[in-house]
């Protein structure tokens, strides 16, 4: 506690106006004269609240004992801030001059509080003696605590790889095949969140430079929020009220912070950071944001139910004569991402909930609108009663896995709500301010879920350009490593994910070891293929091996192969 006395003739002030944490006070108390007073400036610091009984104790002593020396009758108490990054929250500074009047008056003391959390102007007169002006800087000497110490070896034993129990499972469950292809695993210290391992890193950054590129072409900016934020935010935003049991919580200054559940929040803010203009309009924003969400943990099932997900998350901010080509706009982009995999899908209207926000001709506009465009692309839909978004109605994309399931991956959701809770506007053409309407769209949905149903649909063969591994190079006998090793030199230099095999054993064996892992492409590198500068190329899965064919031509084939639109083109390698 820092404290500042002064011996006075006389101290007078009068409240000005209150602050958000002032007492609450009468008419009499807004303004006060006090005579022969030892005036006590007391600023509480946050390091006071380990033992506030202690540390009040210690300076009303101190203080009962100075008022005696310099003769004053009267001690008052006046709050203020040392301005610093110690200063105690308002409510324990409240408590701590409250505890010290009470100590003071049991000593026999006569004690009068200035108002805490007012403006005040105040005259004061001092006295001029040595004892008069005294400062003081009161500290309880630190408890010695003791370190809690762990045997590491004993934590070690609580670190442990979720079990995976594969008698329920199918052969080509994605949780099977990701332990065979060593593309990620579970620990039961983060439940629910995803340790990528080096393989399953490249397919999911394949799949988010492909989004990325493709994004850009259709008009889209990229842009990042943070990872915690104030639950003043998802108050504002509605979140708070409908997914609060689903939000984790921490806090940090004595304020309440939401690791964020959605991204859609931190986007508005950024379009909030600057005035916008109708010239701006559409305005596509994307985030590959990464979110938590409470789940019990017996429905946590591999990548398909995970607490810790990324969303590749895009609000497009537009007009309301904008909105229906925007929505057309975004069904061809999830329409072509889906036929570049091979998934057949089926759409959905998700109509207003029972517990909705905003006015009910809003969400019948936005109905009515989603309607007319599914109706006007002729395309079959089904509607999902009550089942929109609490901020808006939505078209669900729900794609089929290998095994017959249905998972619900993109959406596009009409949003009148948010931009009117957080006060969004744009300037238009004539000059006013304007409301923008708010469309919220994911393609890929969860990411996570995403990269889980792809490895069931390829049954882990996937297309060179996702492929962890895309070749691996195979020496006949030790006498061939030496070019072996500069093949491979080459391909990896020209950026192919390519693994080379020196090992000992059989040609059929390293083979054998290359399709399991299911990679693309096995070069063989043989005396024949030595002498005559060739390769003996071997595509997964096929009955033999292509002979005889010259490096440039393979070169050339992989670099139409390796892209999202080449994924059939091996089949014409040449011979």
């Amino acid at each position: 506690m820092k404290t500042l006395y002064i011996h006075s003739d006389y101290l007078e002030y009068t409240v000005k106006k209150p602050t958000p944490v002032a007492d609450q006070i009468t008419e009499d108390e807004k303004q006060g004269r006090f005579e022969e007073v030892l005036v006590a400036f007391i600023s509480v610091e946050k390091e006071d609240e380990g033992d506030p009984e202690a540390i009040a104790e210690r300076v009303t002593e101190d203080l009962a004992q100075v008022s005696k020396k310099v003769g004053a009758n009267t001690i008052v108490l006046y709050p203020y801030a040392h301005l610093s990054s110690s200063l105690s929250s308002p409510d324990t500074g409240k408590k701590m001059l409250r505890t010290m009047e009470s100590m003071l008056q049991e000593k026999g003391v006569k004690v009068h509080r200035a108002p805490f959390g007012w403006y005040k102007s105040f005259k004061i007169s001092c006295k001029g003696h040595p004892l008069s002006e005294l400062s003081r800087e009161m500290r309880l000497e630190a408890k010695k605590v003791e370190v809690e110490k762990y045997d590491p070896s004993v934590m070690l034993k609580q670190i442990s790889k979720t079990k995976l129990s594969k008698g329920d499972l199918k052969e080509n469950d994605h949780r099977i095949i990701g332990q065979k292809l060593d593309l990620f695993s579970f620990y039961d210290v983060a439940p629910g969140m995803v340790f990528w391992h080096p393989k399953g890193l490249v397919i999911r950054n394949a799949l988010i430079d492909f989004w990325r590129a493709e994004h850009r072409k259709a008009g889209y900016v990229e842009i990042k929020t943070p990872q915690v934020m104030s639950d003043v935010l998802w108050k504002t935003s509605g979140h708070w009220e409908h997914y609060k049991d689903n939000i984790f919580l921490t806090n940090y200054d004595d304020r309440q912070f939401v690791v964020k559940p959605m991204n859609c929040p931190g986007g508005i803010l950024v379009f909030n950071s600057k005035d916008r203009s109708y010239r701006e309009l559409p305005m596509r924003v994307g985030e590959i944001g990464e979110v938590h969400r409470v789940e019990l943990s017996g429905v946590l099932s591999g990548l398909f139910r995970v607490i810790q997900f990324t969303q590749d998350d895009a609000h497009v901010y537009c007009t309301e004569e904008q909105l229906e080509s925007e929505i057309n706009g975004i069904i061809e982009l999830v329409s072509m991402f889906y036929k570049l995999f091979g998934f057949q899908y089926r759409m959905e209207l998700s109509t207003r909930p029972e517990n909705y926000m905003g006015q009910l001709e809003q969400w019948n506009k936005a109905e009515s609108l989603l309607r007319k465009v599914l109706d006007d692309r002729g395309v079959k839909y089904e509607v999902n009663e009550g089942d929109g978004a609490f901020y808006g109605p939505k078209i669900d994309f729900k794609i089929k896995d290998s095994l017959g399931r249905e998972w619900q991956t993109a959406t596009i959701q009409v949003d009148f709500q948010m931009p009117e809770r957080f006060q969004i506007k744009y300037v238009g053409d004539d000059g006013k301010d304007h409301r923008p309407i708010m469309l919220h769209r994911t393609i890929y949905g969860s990411l996570e879920r995403f990269i889980g149903i792809l490895i069931e649909h390829y049954n882990g063969n996937f297309p060179l350009w996702l492929a962890p591994v895309q070749l691996r190079v195979i020496s006949f006998k030790d006498d061939n490593a030496k070019t072996a090793k500069a093949i491979h030199d080459k391909l990896f230099d020209l950026g192919y994910r390519v693994e080379l095999d020196l090992s000992y054993g059989t040609v059929e064996g390293k083979i054998r070891d290359a399709e399991l892992q299911k990679i693309p492409y096995i070069i063989v590198i043989g005396d024949k293929e030595e002498q005559n500068g060739t390769l003996a190329v071997r595509r997964h899965g096929a009955k033999g091996a292509r002979f005889g064919v010259r490096f440039e031509d393979f070169v050339a084939q992989l670099n139409a192969e390796n892209s999202p639109s080449g994924a059939s083109v091996h089949e014409n390698l040449p011979r």
